[in-house]
């Protein structure tokens, strides 16, 4: 038997650096995810779509990451 692999909306993960802990010295951060991405979107426009949305942001953005999402079945 072989399995299918369904792909799913994917989402979009980006981190931003939010200051400093008073206490601790380390540095917050804080993450925001946009659900639903289309399956199909590339890296590239995943990426171009992140830096857009970080650019309506006050804090600085550290990371842009994409969540694949995928269905295994028999």
């Amino acid at each position: 038997m072989s399995v299918v692999v369904t792909k799913n909306p994917s989402g979009l993960k980006m981190r931003f650096e939010c200051g400093e802990d008073e206490l601790t010295g380390k540095l917050k951060m804080r993450n925001k995810t946009y659900p639903n991405i289309k399956a199909d979107a590339t890296d590239e426009e995943v990426h171009a779509v992140g830096l857009a949305l970080s650019s309506l942001q006050s804090n600085n953005l550290v990371e842009i990451s994409k969540i694949d999402n995928s269905t295994l079945s028999l």
